[in-house]
């Protein structure tokens, strides 16, 4: 059976193709039944949930740790007998709706009955004192296999604070919604960390489940964690997120589907130059524009630069939120049409193309940095895009430091 549906309704995407009928763009998608893949969450909760009854647990999770049927960990550890002592919440909240950091150190949340501290307030050293009172940690959340997606981030630290304890780690794997494009960009390099945005020694795409993640960093780095990763069944690395059959609970504000996280893959390069990225808008990360750029010659421009795995519509929008609020912006909006690409290349294309074309475009500093360099983990993607290379010339430019990566990687895979 097949549905028709407008892109703008797209909740699971499956692209096998496209029609148009004047301004509206359809995408055809095969429906399918059952529940294919099965999350570390739940092969906890059936197989191992068992042994850790009457155990004082530590969560740190946020909206995504859900199993199919959308219930909470919170409520599905309860139910085990599990005591939750307290939990910790990456950027965005334990309910996702801070589209930046939430100022709050801790609070009392009265639905779940717990209190919830945010993991941006606290180092490891701090982290480790307060994991000291409970018999073992479990890690559940949503990641998009990216370095620059704080969640990454938030398990460094966990993993550091518990590094050389007795307590264990348990990881529930889930899914990686970008595995399928594999490893890409340059792996961080000293001198480009960032305690958010770059600190997990990786590749900018990992190419990894939050689970394999782990296991690489404590078998590369924090070497004395006492890890126990609950993997996935039925997983296929490069499966396509709506191919597991599971909900696509948005993993933070500004993804709302699983389009624009894969378009989020390149455009988030994009934070790092004076142009809005949708913010706001009912598409974000799909809008990219600013108050002077001709949304019918960069449609056309953006079309010519080879990027074949997607389509560009001029469009006008409005952000609410962030670089140039309230402003009208001119711009496109990215349509990804299937297959693979590089998100390295398609940021590089297209901002190597807005700074040739439009003299307003520049980088954004951060205090001494260009915010651009802590994203890409390292500054010779700006420097080669201000000295005009082609992309291939970039690429020559990167360290033997991915090759080193995919021969340590290889022994942490899972699927």
């Amino acid at each position: 059976m097949v549905f028709r549906i407008s892109v703008f309704a797209l909740f699971l995407p499956m692209f096998l193709g496209c029609s148009t009928s004047g301004n509206d763009i359809q995408y055809t998608i095969q429906a399918q039944n059952g529940h294919i893949v099965q999350t570390g969450l739940e092969n906890f909760i059936k197989h191992h949930a068992s042994a850790y009854r009457g155990k004082l647990a530590v969560l740190v999770t946020n909206h995504s740790g859900t199993d199919f049927n959308l219930q909470h960990n919170i409520d599905l550890l309860r139910s085990k007998g599990i005591l939750v002592a307290f939990v910790l919440v990456p950027e965005h909240g334990l309910y996702g709706f801070h589209n930046e950091y939430d100022r709050t150190p801790y609070h009392v949340d009265t639905d779940y009955d717990v209190v919830v501290y945010n993991l941006h307030h606290f180092n490891a050293r701090t982290l480790r004192s307060m994991l000291s009172i409970a018999d073992f940690v479990v890690y559940d959340i949503q990641d998009m296999g990216m370095r620059c997606y704080t969640y990454i981030s938030s398990l460094k630290l966990v993993m550091d604070a518990l590094n050389g304890t007795a307590r264990e780690l348990v990881v529930c794997d889930r899914p990686n919604p970008l595995g399928f494009l594999g490893v890409d960009g340059s792996f961080l390099e000293r001198g480009f960390y960032s305690r958010h945005v770059s600190s997990f020694p990786a590749p900018f795409m990992y190419g990894m489940t939050i689970g394999e993640a782990a296991r690489y960093y404590r078998g590369e780095y924090a070497k004395n964690v006492k890890l126990k990763v609950i993997p996935l069944q039925r997983y296929r690395r490069e499966m396509n997120y709506h191919e597991t059959m599971l909900p696509w609970v948005p993993p933070s504000p500004n993804l709302p589907g699983y389009a624009s996280s894969i378009v989020y893959s390149a455009v988030v390069y994009m934070e790092g130059i004076n142009v809005s990225i949708g913010r706001g808008t009912p598409n974000p990360f799909e809008y990219i524009g600013a108050p002077f750029v001709n949304p019918q010659k960069m449609a056309r421009d953006l079309s010519e630069l080879g990027l074949e795995t997607f389509r560009f519509r001029p469009v006008y929008f409005e952000p609410s939120l962030s670089h140039y609020k309230g402003r009208k912006c001119g711009g496109v909006q990215i349509f990804y049409t299937g297959g693979v690409f590089s998100p390295t290349e398609t940021a590089y294309k297209i901002i190597r193309y807005l700074k040739k074309e439009y003299p307003a475009i520049y980088w954004y500093r951060h205090g001494t940095r260009y915010g651009v360099d802590n994203l890409a983990g390292t500054d010779k993607f700006r420097k080669a895009i201000d000295a005009g290379k082609d992309f291939s010339e970039f690429k020559k430019e990167l360290s033997g430091e991915n090759e080193k990566y995919l021969s340590k990687r290889r022994k942490y895979l899972l699927y």
